[in-house]
């Protein structure tokens, strides 16, 4: 199986103005251990509801299993620069292989970037590519960056796009480049049942369905 979780911890990169993370243990419970954990919902590795952007949008609790496990598929998004709008084309590879409900996995390979100032400036969807997403019915568009929009920017049309057709968006995954682009992987994401919340860290993990049906899923290193 495919952990594309990053690490949820105080060195996690956050969003600018997001709140900081902190997990801190508590005294007084020997030989017990319980930690105090604050965090914003869009930490590390996390899902956005529609709520995030839309007022008296759908919480992020209002989508169950039904919703979250599925089938998805790999996008090659790499080569593209600091800040640079990913266009439509990346999605020709994939586009007749779609299905209602699928998801999306965007491969931009800036994970690699993970820890760096550089990670703020990752390349980001363009309209068009978020626009082509939405009319594909995909069910979650999903990035290993740290935003579908441009940080740098401060943009926002592919989250409208994305969430107004409710589309749930998963940002700050990794490891994508274990996957190969344009065949069907399992694909879970488990945000954390959280109700009306705009959105949630979540454990996102996926596995070769062809390796699945021989009954010979394992650990993959």
């Amino acid at each position: 199986m495919y952990d594309l979780t990053q690490p949820l911890n105080a060195q996690t990169p956050t969003f600018p103005g997001d709140p900081a993370i902190e997990i801190v243990p508590r005294p007084g419970f020997t030989p017990w251990q319980v930690s105090t954990l604050r965090l914003g919902t869009h930490s590390g590795t996390h899902m956005d509801a529609p709520r995030h952007r839309l007022a008296g949008g759908p919480g992020i609790g209002s989508f169950g299993p039904n919703r979250l496990v599925g089938q998805g598929m790999v996008i090659d998004a790499g080569g593209y620069e600091e800040d640079e709008a990913i266009p439509a084309s990346v999605f020709d590879a994939v586009r007749d292989r779609t299905w209602p409900g699928w998801f999306a996995l965007l491969r931009t390979g800036w994970d690699r970037h993970w820890g760096d100032a550089a990670y703020f400036r990752h390349p980001y969807l363009s309209r068009d590519l978020a626009q082509a997403l939405a009319e594909s019915q995909v069910g979650i568009v999903a990035i290993d960056a740290l935003s579908v929009d441009s940080t740098v920017g401060g943009g926002e049309a592919a989250h409208l796009i994305l969430l107004q057709a409710g589309i749930l968006i998963a940002e700050n995954l990794c490891g994508l480049d274990a996957l190969t682009p344009g065949h069907p992987y399992a694909s879970v994401f488990l945000p954390l049942s959280l109700g009306d919340a705009d959105g949630s860290p979540a454990r996102i993990v996926a596995w070769d369905v062809d390796a699945s049906r021989e009954g010979s899923i394992g650990n993959r290193d």
